[in-house]
């Protein structure tokens, strides 16, 4: 009778035990909190089940989708060093930390600098590799393809396929401070610049897996076609929406970063 009861107690013990260890390992997928929103915002789990925020501080956990509808925004801040906001109508996935999957609409991006193993961001063609920079991923023009613009720091981009055929319109940029200032009338001047352009262009169309994206600049991916340019007015106009909209908390997000790598 006592060792009967005995093995009952243990086995309590054992549920307990294991009841415990189940809700603490659900807690660490804890991947990042809301700290603003603005209309209906929902959270779609891994299961599918959905939700819409209703407070600050809602934790989010690992693959889920945050999704915001038409008049919505929202800012989260996440547990590996990133703070996002999320314009209308865009979704993007919280997966495992140091990476994250941007399904659609314009999302800004910052990061803290961080040593190790970099952040990473997949998109329909690329995987975004993030160390400490601060960028908007958007829906081009057509909806085929995305747009990156990357404000300050530097972004590794790599194909998730074969590789990019990268476009510069520096090229045209420069092919026109060359006309501005060597042109001529003549038509000997005209034959030598076409044909000084039509090299240039085939120098200035590369073929590669991977490449640096440098501040101030803007890629357009369009399939495995890479068009990149210098960041106009445009853009520069929807980073100042951004930061103007969660300016406090992106203030607050810097500050932290900077104290911590002070130390």
């Amino acid at each position: 009778m006592i060792y009967r009861k005995l093995v009952t107690l243990i086995i309590c013990i054992f549920i307990s035990l294991q009841s415990f260890s189940l809700a603490a390992a659900g807690q660490e997928k804890y991947r990042g909190k809301i700290l603003k929103f603005s209309g209906d915002v929902e959270v779609v789990s891994a299961g599918g089940e959905r939700r819409f925020v209703k407070k600050t501080d809602e934790p989010l956990h690992e693959m889920d989708t945050i999704v915001t509808r038409k008049g919505s925004r929202v800012v989260v801040r996440f547990d590996d060093g990133a703070l996002s906001s999320l314009d209308e109508k865009s979704r993007l996935r919280v997966e495992k930390t140091n990476w994250f999957s941007y399904l659609g609409g314009k999302i800004y991006f910052t990061f803290k600098k961080v040593f190790g193993e970099p952040r990473r961001v997949r998109t329909r063609a690329a995987t975004i590799g993030v160390r400490g920079t601060t960028f908007i991923i958007s829906e081009n023009s057509e909806q085929t393809g995305e747009s990156v613009a990357l404000k300050e720091g530097l972004l590794q981009i790599e194909s998730t396929g074969p590789a990019f055929e990268i476009h510069r319109k520096k090229v045209m940029d420069d092919f026109a401070q060359f006309k501005q200032q060597q042109y001529q009338a003549q038509k000997k001047m005209r034959d030598e610049f076409e044909q000084y352009k039509k090299q240039m262009q085939q120098e200035f169309i590369e073929y590669r897996r991977n490449f640096t994206l440098q501040p101030e600049r803007v890629i357009s991916l369009s399939g495995y076609r890479v068009d990149e340019t210098v960041m106009g007015q445009a853009h520069k106009a929807d980073f100042d929406a951004f930061e103007s909209e969660a300016e406090d908390l992106i203030k607050e997000f810097r500050g932290s970063a900077k104290a911590v790598s002070a130390k």
